[in-house]
């Protein structure tokens, strides 16, 4: 990691990991539509399909911004901020889409593994970059 400062190894394998999970969850989605609102609890796939592949789309451009960040998780820790509150926006919409029974409550199972795993690492990621960043000296930029 020549040039770079350290970071902790378990910051990049948590990114590396989430990008993993983000990817093959956001590709399930988007080829497999009908098939994965059946996993997310859905009693038919949604009339609306471009949007709900649209949501796909949306968890794959995470996993890149995942990727990004494990190269380098001191310089886009706002990345991995932006995770963090894309995960809990999330389960927080699909929690009140159950409540207002708009959704199966068969959703909130994938809830742990798909948000709530991730808010703990992610959230200690950012503060530990994000303080980090705080005492470097700024330098100017052409």
């Amino acid at each position: 990691m020549e040039g770079r400062a350290y970071q902790p190894r378990w910051h990049i394998w948590v990114l590396l990991a989430s990008c993993v999970h983000s990817a093959v969850w956001g590709l399930f989605i988007i080829a497999a539509p009908a098939a994965s609102a059946r996993v997310y609890g859905f009693a038919r796939t949604p009339e609306d399909i471009h949007l709900w592949q649209g949501t796909g789309f949306f968890i794959c451009l995470l996993a890149f911004g995942y990727a990004l960040a494990a190269w380098n998780p001191r310089q886009h820790w706002g990345l991995v901020l932006f995770g963090l509150i894309a995960k809990t926006a999330g389960a927080a919409g699909m929690a009140r889409a159950v409540w207002l029974g708009q959704v199966s409550p068969n959703v909130l199972k994938l809830l742990p593994i798909n948000d709530v795993l991730w808010w703990a690492p992610f959230a200690l990621i950012v503060l530990a970059n994000w303080r980090r960043s705080a005492h470097e000296p700024q330098t100017s930029r052409p």
